[in-house]
């Protein structure tokens, strides 16, 4: 085809795929400085400067979590965090919502496993007047009855809601699988529709006196303000919050597992089935964590991975197959999973064991370490991209007590890491004759199939409407 211009190239009409794509080269990273200091009581802060915008990140950080409270009381770290923005200081929950706006500041508030979390972001010019609402909400919150006894029902509603739905189901039967009823972990982050049913204000008034407080608090930075700036203004909101004695949190040993076992919840006439394949695996404090990293790559950490090229792309039996290692102050699981089209479900199940059996069995090929360690290496600078990022980052130095030059020895590290290191790690964590097997499906359809990959059955019956 020509033109009055010369001659224009015809497109392909599709990709080549007769070599795979090149490769960006392995990045360096030099974390950003970390400035330090503590206010008069104490609360330590860290700050990270970046002026490329008008923009501050804050986030408080506070060990704990799901992990301080009583499997009986599970949801009460997070009902707390929900309710910090319900009432605080002289303003309620409108006042809260409707200054927010006209500070054009976001606010969140968590609580995970570990920690509860409390996040701002702010514009540099109105960061004064966002830190005096930060304060009230982390130091004085009121807790009003009437919104304590509304977000709780909000929070049973949705346990409703979620009972209705394969993924929710198949994640909380293998937490309890894994981790049992003694154990914090064991139930739903949400909490259970008992748990809840007997928390009210008081409760949320003890754990947030308990836990929310200068001894037990990380104070992190992240924009455009300097260190000068930043702590006469943190001083006077923050400087005489009461500091508590430090709690740590002491958990009990997850049970031992000691053969593999299938956990069927049935759900009548679904044409899907959730499989999860999980055991509790390692804290983020393991040495075996760069190892892991690349393990979990070459599994299913991303889109290339064993798990998916063969649960979708060969066998066609999914939208998408993943694994994931969820590392936690004490040891956290490991997980792989898939939603399968209902007939193929134990077909697919074997797939998961035997692939996990593979890296446990196989060295990994030079040419597929090479992929994982790049793929890995190559993430590590866009989770340092924002001020959000940031705060994130030094969060989970903090929380995990990593080093200080964590980040900038991240990437050697992964590009260290060889097969034998990924087999060693393969074998000592990921045994498939102790894996618990979740299926959320029909159970009709499927146990057939599932019994003949060997394993115990137990059936969770079907939850009522």
């Amino acid at each position: 085809m020509s033109s009055a211009t010369g001659t224009v190239r015809k497109l392909p009409t599709s990709p080549d795929r007769s070599a795979p794509p090149r490769t960006e080269a392995t990045p360096s990273l030099r974390a950003p400085e970390v400035q330090r200091f503590a206010l008069s009581n104490g609360l330590p802060v860290l700050l990270v400067e970046k002026h490329d915008l008008p923009l501050v990140a804050v986030e408080i950080l506070l060990p704990g979590g799901a992990g301080a409270v009583a499997p009986s009381r599970a949801g009460l770290a997070g009902l707390t965090a929900d309710m910090l923005d319900e009432g605080a200081g002289k303003r309620s929950a409108l006042d809260i919502a409707t200054e927010l706006e006209r500070l054009g500041a976001l606010l969140g508030t968590s609580a995970g496993y570990d920690d509860s979390q409390v996040h701002l972001l702010a514009l540099r010019p109105r960061l004064a007047e966002s830190l005096d609402l930060l304060a009230d909400l982390v130091i004085r919150p009121t807790f009003p009855p009437d919104e304590v006894e509304r977000v709780r029902a909000e929070r049973l509603d949705l346990i409703l809601k979620l009972s209705a739905e394969p993924r929710s189901v198949a994640n909380d039967v293998l937490s309890s699988v894994l981790y049992g009823p003694a154990h914090p972990w064991g139930p739903p982050l949400l909490g259970t529709r008992a748990s809840l049913t007997e928390l009210g204000g008081d409760d949320v008034a003890a754990f947030h006196a308990s836990r929310y407080h200068a001894g037990n608090a990380t104070l992190m930075v992240a924009g455009d303000v300097k260190a000068s700036e930043l702590e006469p203004l943190l001083e006077a909101r923050f400087g005489r919050w009461e500091r508590g004695d430090a709690r740590p949190v002491t958990l009990p040993p997850a049970p031992e597992r000691t053969r593999a076992t299938v956990h069927l919840s049935d759900r009548p006439g679904a044409a899907q089935s959730e499989i999860r394949v999980g055991r509790v695996a390692v804290a983020r404090g393991t040495d075996d964590y760069f190892p892991i990293v690349i393990l979990n790559t070459l599994l299913g950490g991303s889109f290339t991975s064993r798990l998916n090229a063969t649960l979708r792309e060969e066998k066609g039996f999914t939208y998408g197959a993943r694994s994931g290692f969820h590392t936690r102050r004490a040891p956290g699981p490991f997980v792989a999973q898939a939603a399968v089209h209902t007939p193929v479900t134990g077909e697919a199940v074997g797939v998961f064991l035997e692939e996990i059996e593979r890296l446990r069995e196989e060295p990994v090929p030079d040419e597929e370490m090479d992929r994982a360690r790049s793929y890995a290496a190559l993430r590590l600078p866009q989770r340092f991209e924002t001020v959000g990022d940031l705060v994130a980052r030094l969060a989970e130095q903090v929380l995990h007590a990593l080093p200080g030059d964590y980040w900038d020895s991240y990437i050697p590290r992964l590009l260290a890491v060889d097969a034998a290191a990924v087999q060693a790690a393969a074998r000592r964590h990921l045994d498939p004759r102790r894996m618990a097997v979740v299926v959320d499906g029909d159970a009709a359809v499927i146990r057939g199939p599932i019994e003949r990959l060997g394993m115990p059955i137990e059936v969770i019956p079907a939850v009522p409407s």
